[in-house]
């Protein structure tokens, strides 16, 4: 297939997933702690670890419930057919094979990259839990890409970050489901990225030809209001120093990447570290002559088995308002 324009930055956030994706699997000892849906009086929530973190089918990070103005682009999309509907039995958009793809024809996309549950290693505390919750995900996502169109839609599965050995088994395990690359989320590690312990992830990412992504989900290092009175008092430039600096946590990957030395794994290895941070540029070759317009917020995605040979990618972080313009002066906003 002949890629032109790419999305290299979409998402299945688990606010969109099946609501018994995880409950109708659970073990006995994890039943109640598993994320699960309840349905309320408001409409259906996502519990994780019995803690209630928002809507089923809602929006942003919060899950939440639409409101009109709380985010622009949501209330296009609401335009467009988005419906936020929380009752058992709707169907959310990014999970519904033909609706998302209908929505890459209208957006003019002939082919995606979805990052997916990127909170979820960040919600579950238990490692081995973790791991579990990631595997069954990452089922789903193989059985979901095939359902809708395997050319067309490329989902990361979620790499296990509680042990180096978990994740290298489940690198090998999404290889050969079909899956193309994963996501390894670096806060909550077993280990931190720097340590050895990762170095048969990485052989194994490249013994199977499976890029590595890491995707920022906020620096928590930045000083944060002392109240919840300061906070509105200083809403404003609270959400502009938060939002500037959101991208600072990929440089946390980057670091600690090159000071591992897993650059100089034995050269016959090709790892591919992918990260989604702050950079305005981004090139990515590989074989084949076409180009490939890469549409994605902050850097270069795993795209090399799209046969793709060049990207390029602008940010502006301040107010998390996202814009890459391409040669051919398509636009597109995240």
């Amino acid at each position: 297939m002949q890629y032109s324009l790419i999305s290299g930055d979409n998402h299945i956030d688990l606010t969109y997933c099946p609501p018994d994706l995880w409950s109708s699997q659970a073990p006995a000892k994890w039943k109640l702690i598993v994320p699960r849906v309840e349905q309320l009086d408001d409409g259906c929530h996502w519990f994780v670890e019995g803690q209630d973190k928002g809507m089923w089918n809602g929006i942003g990070p919060g899950f939440s419930k639409y409101q009109k103005g709380m985010f622009a682009h949501i209330d296009v999309m609401k335009e467009y057919g988005f419906a936020c509907d929380y009752t058992p039995g709707a169907q959310p958009r990014p999970t519904t094979p033909e609706l998302r793809l209908a929505d890459l024809d209208r957006d003019g996309l002939d082919a995606e990259i979805i990052y997916g549950c990127l909170m979820i290693n960040d919600l579950i505390a238990d490692g081995e839990h973790r791991a579990w919750a990631n595997k069954i995900y990452n089922d789903w996502a193989a059985d979901f890409a095939k359902r809708s169109d395997p050319n067309r839609i490329f989902p990361l599965a979620v790499i296990p970050n509680n042990d180096p050995l978990v994740a290298a088994a489940e690198v090998r395990r999404c290889a050969k489901m079909g899956l193309k690359g994963g996501d390894l989320a670096f806060k909550r590690m077993s280990l931190p990225l720097y340590h050895h312990a990762w170095y048969p992830l990485w052989e194994a990412a490249a013994e199977c030809h499976f890029p590595i992504s890491f995707h920022s989900t906020g620096f928590k290092g930045l000083r944060a209001p002392d109240s919840p009175q300061m906070e509105q008092e200083y809403l404003l430039e609270w959400r502009l120093v938060r939002s500037a600096l959101f991208q600072l946590d990929g440089m946390e990957v980057l670091v600690s990447l090159l000071a591992s030395g897993a650059r100089v794994i034995p050269r016959t290895s090709r790892t591919s570290f992918l990260s989604r941070i702050s950079r305005s540029w981004a090139k990515i070759t590989s074989s084949g002559g076409q180009t490939t317009h890469i549409l994605t917020a902050c850097g270069p995605s795993p795209v090399s088995t799209l046969r793709s040979t060049w990207a390029r990618c602008q940010i502006a972080s301040v107010r998390r308002s996202y814009a890459t313009t391409w040669p051919s002066s398509t636009t597109s906003t995240d």
